[in-house]
């Protein structure tokens, strides 16, 4: 009887443990453009949509919507084994990352968009 209910109770932790659930940004966020990142400050969490037009160094693009061009950073990581390439449209979550001389958008997430 005791194995039984240790049994039990191991498949209904497993279980627990391999429900699946939502991945990515708040989907209550609003989509930003590109020009209102310039008004916004350091840190901000910014949600655009867009493409990457090209790869300028290691983990470093630029992504361009109707606004406007940013440089974003991306770990490569966060593309999870899927392919972007300029006429891939994608929206990403990040953080604004402001310095003296430049504004960049920090990838925390990167969704493609069908």
């Amino acid at each position: 009887m005791i194995r039984a209910i240790k049994a039990a109770f191991i498949i209904l932790i497993l279980t627990a443990c391999a429900v699946g659930g939502f991945e990515g940004p708040d989907a209550t966020a609003r989509v930003m453009s590109v020009a209102s990142v310039n008004d916004m400050g350091d840190d901000a969490k910014v949600f655009l949509e867009g493409f990457l037009t090209r790869q300028i160094s290691d983990e470093h693009y630029i992504f361009k919507d109707d606004t406007g061009e940013i440089e974003v950073e991306i770990d490569d990581e966060d593309f999870r084994g899927k392919k972007v390439t300029p006429d891939t449209k994608i929206r990403i979550s990040g953080e604004v990352d402001q310095d003296w001389e430049s504004t960049k958008i920090d990838v925390d997430y990167l969704e493609i968009l069908e």
